[in-house]
């Protein structure tokens, strides 16, 4: 097994974990661990992402991404050119409220069937802005290489 392999490996094995260390259904844990991990095969994973709510996560492979809905058996993949990155961040000088958001970032790709990419961060807090910022340029970094 070459170094890229290995790597790859080591990535489906992090993600594995963060998923185990969720509070989901078991359905879904399995559906992860049996069906996902058995399409997965020696992919080279560079990086992922998970929903800790919902239990959707990210795959960021070389070439594409892959999303996972584990609620709905839905692994859906969606190649790296087809997506695009879409960030709003507010005036600090408009009026803000409590509820209102004042940063969110956004990638989305729009496919044929209506498979469309939609993964998004949010935050109506100030303090949240550096960690979303810091995600945001990683998917960035990732779609312009």
């Amino acid at each position: 097994m070459g170094a890229e392999n290995q790597v790859g490996q080591l990535h489906i094995q992090k993600f594995l974990d963060e998923i185990s260390d969720l509070d989901l259904d078991p359905r879904i844990q399995a559906w992860y661990t049996v069906d996902v991990t058995a399409m997965l095969g020696d992919s080279n994973i560079l990086h992922h992402e998970i929903n800790d709510e919902t239990g959707c996560s990210l795959l960021f492979l070389p070439k594409s991404i892959i999303h996972f809905c584990p609620n709905n058996r839905k692994m859906q993949h969606y190649p790296k050119h087809l997506v695009h990155c879409f960030v709003d961040h507010f005036d600090e000088n408009q009026q803000s409220t409590e509820n209102k958001t004042i940063f969110s970032a956004e990638m989305f790709s729009i496919s044929p069937c209506d498979e469309h990419l939609n993964w998004s961060v949010h935050t109506n807090s100030e303090r949240d802005i550096p960690q979303l910022q810091a995600k945001t340029a990683h998917w960035l970094r990732y779609l312009n290489t």
